[in-house]
Formats: C-alpha cells, sequence, structure tokens
C-alpha cells in the first residue's frame, strides 16, 4: 500500500496548531480546520482549501472576522455528507460557553461560512468541552460527540459523553443533545451514524474491576430523545479497553481501540466490525506489533473497506482492509521525520479526502496532509426516467478497475429487476452506470451496490417509467 504525495505542510504558524480535521468538499476541493490558542482569553479556528489535490493550501476563513472574534473557539470538526451539496461543521468557544454549528454551501466563498450559523448556548449547565467528533449518513442526518462537565435537571456529571444529533438537516426543530446520567465519567467519545441507527462509544473507569472498560450505545432520536433509555453494550475484561473509533457505511460497521489483554502488557489495537447494523458483532484482527504501544487509532470506512491510522513511537501509520476488518495490509509510516507525531486527543483524522496530523517537526505543533491511497467509491446521486442512472464518484488517489457494480429493484417488477457489470472509474474522476429497460408498477426500493460501497433509494415505477 504505497502512500503518494509525500507530505504537505499545511500551517506554519509559531503558535501550536492543533485539533485538525479534513474533508472533501462538494466542488471537488478539500477542507482543513484547525485551532490556534493566541492567549488564555483568545482563540480561533482556521480554515484551509486546496483545489489541487492537497498539493497547495490557502486560507479560506478565519474565526477571528467580524462577530466571532471573542472567545476561545477550538476542536472544529467537520464532514461531507455523502451525495449532498453542503458542509456541516462545529467548534467550540470556552470563554463565552457556547457551540457554533455551520452550514458550509460554498467551500470557496468566505462569506458561506458563516451565512448558516447556528450558535448553542451552554452557559451554566455544559462547561469544559472537548474531543469533538462528527459523522453524517446524508443531508438531512447527522451527528456531534463531544466530552463536557454537565450540571443539569438535578445532575453533576465531571465528564459526560454526549450526542447532538440532527434528524431533519440544518433545522434546530429536528435537533437535540443527550447523555446518559449512568455513566458520569467517560473519555474519548466517538459517534457514528448508520443507516436507521445513532451510535455512540466512549471509555469509561469500572469502578468494579479498575479498569478501563468501553460503552457502545445505539438508538434514534424519533424513537427516544434521551440515550439514557436507548440499548446499551459494555465490552469488559480484566484488562484496559480505551480511545474507541467507530465508523458506519450503510449496515456496515467498525470499532477499532486499544487494549493491553496481551501478555506484555502493551497497548495494541483491537478489531470488532458487525455487517448487520450492530445485531451481530465479529472479532476482526489487527497488525499489531508486541511489546509495542500502538495508540489514538482513527477510521474512516466506505463498503467494506476500513482505513486506519494510529500513534506508534511518535510515527503515525496507516492500514487498510478491504473486508471490514478480518484482514489487514502491512501498515505503512506516514510522517516523513523520525518521532514527530503528536499523540494526544484530537491530534490526527482521517476521511475520504485524505489524513491530517499535528507535526512537531519544527520545533511547534503544525498540521501536516498526506492523501489516502486508494480508491474511495461514492454513490452520489440516482436518476430516473426510462432505466435508472446512477452518478458513481471516486475521491480516492487510485483508480478504480474493474469495480463490481449491481443495481437491485425490490418491488413489483416484471423486467429489469437485476441488472449488474464492471467500470473503471479514474482517481477524481466519476461515471455513470446504467439499467436497460424496466417494466413494473408500484413503489420499489433500489438498492445499489459499487466495488462494495452500498446505497438505497425509495421510488415509483409506473410500466417502463421510474419515478
Amino acid at each position: 500500500m504505497p502512500v503518494t504525495g509525500g507530505n504537505v505542510q499545511i500551517s506554519s504558524d509559531p503558535l501550536d496548531d492543533e485539533h485538525p480535521s479534513i474533508t472533501d468538499a462538494p466542488d471537488g476541493s478539500i477542507l482543513v480546520a484547525f485551532d490556534r490558542e493566541i492567549s488564555t482569553f483568545e482563540g480561533h479556528v482556521y480554515f484551509m482549501r486546496s483545489t489541487d489535490n492537497g498539493n497547495t493550501w490557502s486560507e479560506i476563513w478565519n474565526s477571528n472576522t467580524g462577530d466571532w472574534t471573542n472567545g476561545v473557539q477550538n476542536w472544529p470538526v467537520m464532514c461531507h455528507p455523502p451525495g449532498s451539496d453542503v458542509i456541516y461543521c462545529a467548534w467550540n468557544d470556552d470563554l463565552i460557553n457556547a457551540e457554533y454549528f455551520a452550514k458550509i454551501t460554498d467551500a470557496g466563498d468566505p462569506a458561506s461560512y458563516t451565512a448558516e450559523m447556528l450558535p448553542h448556548d451552554c452557559e451554566g449547565w455544559d462547561e469544559d468541552r472537548h474531543t469533538y467528533c462528527i459523522d453524517a449518513l446524508d443531508e438531512n442526518t447527522w451527528a456531534i460527540g463531544h466530552v463536557g462537565h454537565i450540571i443539569y435537571a438535578g445532575y453533576d456529571l465531571p465528564s459526560s459523553c454526549q450526542i447532538f444529533y440532527f434528524t431533519t438537516a440544518f433545522d434546530p426543530a429536528g435537533a437535540g443533545i443527550t447523555g446518559d446520567e449512568d455513566y458520569p465519567i467517560g473519555y474519548n467519545n466517538d459517534v457514528t451514524v448508520s443507516t436507521n441507527l445513532f451510535w455512540m462509544v466512549w471509555d469509561f473507569p469500572n469502578e468494579t474491576s479498575g479498569t478501563s472498560d468501553l460503552l457502545i450505545k445505539w438508538g434514534h432520536p424519533n424513537d427516544n430523545t434521551d440515550c439514557h433509555f436507548w440499548p446499551d453494550m459494555e465490552i469488559t475484561s480484566t484488562a484496559d479497553y480505551m480511545d474507541p473509533a467507530i465508523d458506519a457505511s450503510g449496515e456496515n460497521l467498525c470499532l477499532i481501540y486499544m487494549s493491553n489483554d496481551n501478555i506484555y502488557g502493551d497497548f495494541d489495537l483491537v478489531c470488532k466490525y458487525s455487517t448487520d447494523e450492530g445485531k451481530t458483532w465479529h472479532d476482526g484482527s489487527f497488525p499489531s506489533q508486541p511489546q509495542v504501544d500502538e495508540k489514538s487509532p482513527e477510521i474512516f470506512l466506505s463498503g467494506t473497506t476500513v482505513f486506519c491510522t494510529f500513534v506508534r513511537e511518535g510515527n503515525l501509520y496507516l492500514t487498510k482492509s478491504t473486508d471490514l476488518g478480518q484482514t489487514w495490509e502491512e501498515p505503512v509510516k506516514i510522517n516523513e521525520v523520525e518521532g514527530t507525531v503528536v499523540d494526544e486527543p484530537g491530534a490526527v483524522d482521517i476521511s475520504p479526502a485524505g489524513i491530517v496530523w499535528e507535526d512537531t517537526r519544527n520545533g511547534n505543533k503544525d498540521i501536516y496532509y498526506a492523501p489516502l491511497p486508494s480508491a474511495i467509491i461514492n454513490i452520489e446521486s440516482i436518476s430516473g426516467g426510462f432505466g435508472i442512472a446512477v452518478k458513481v464518484t471516486n475521491t480516492g488517489t487510485e483508480d478504480a478497475v474493474g469495480a463490481e457494480w449491481s443495481i437491485d429493484i425490490d418491488g413489483l417488477v416484471f423486467i429489469g429487476k437485476h441488472s449488474e457489470g464492471t467500470v473503471d472509474i479514474p482517481a477524481g474522476g466519476e461515471v455513470t452506470i446504467k439499467t436497460g429497460l424496466i417494466f413494473g408498477i408500484g413503489p420499489a426500493t433500489i438498492s445499489v451496490t459499487v466495488a462494495g460501497t452500498s446505497k438505497s433509494f425509495r421510488c415509483f415505477i409506473l410500466g417502463p417509467f421510474v419515478l
């Protein structure tokens, strides 16, 4: 698994730049956000943009602008919901005790970064927020996770893991925040969104065993807005389990976390995966080395392909699995200068757009970038008419050659119920796959799979016409 493109420096200020987040943009550019603390009472979030696949970067907007100059703003997170024309982002403000949620519709227009903004007042009940994360199923369904000190409704939770969910795109009427008072102390919260469920996972101190264990919770706010009542599962042993990373792709889930459950007592990484949206979980593998700590995993899942970064002895490594974590390729080192990668919460991020991390090779914390060495397949949109056409993109750095695809229709269909083939998708390019004649009647569900990435759409069929 060769890594192409080398290490590209994004930030170079003498002050420390921290907590990078990376996403691809609908216009094909790449965005990276990070924070910089100027003083005890001042800090800002900076957005950098690349229009040449990460080779060069320029600042597009920062929060030291206009109405946003006050406060200590930090922990930015961003994501581009699959198939959408928007970017969702959020960040924290420690000084005025608020959170900001933003909807970016034009990555190249600085005005777009504040055109649609939802400030959330946390004064008096949610303090010391940190360890932010973000994920989205689509434009309507997305979530932010963080850890904070909650004083609310008679509860005092020193380190509560919370999820801020959205179920109606950027409309606050479909948003809410929830945590679980049964776990007043938790760390390293991560969230994801699968086809039908929101997911949270964090580590917590087990007072009975004296170990660090994991808790997974899943549910949907349409069923219950309080995650205290969502189902959950503890992952426990006589060893320590810490710093979980979780991601979903459709009904596929992958979970990777630190564990010292071995004869040497060092931290290895452990993988679990599910193909049925968490109904059953299976043990995967991981290419850990004995007697060396592997820490701070971050993952990105597309179909059944998992990319995982982790830190080993001050270096950043990347490994890849094409079967949800059952087997893995040999890890490759990403940073070009030995031992300069920061091993702290929020110091590394990975997405379809690539990898960003905090690096100290210049004597302070700067942000660096490297691309993902793979084809990344995205099912962007579907259109009907006489037959079905599906737009598919490859946001990776390698061509997808001979990618298998299929289109299946579940409904009253007499002709054209199943189509399949292979397609080549160049890196950074897009193709359209099409069915032949379809004939049926009534509502139906269209299921599209391309190179292991799947997506479903609802439609109505009227004879040979798909609506």
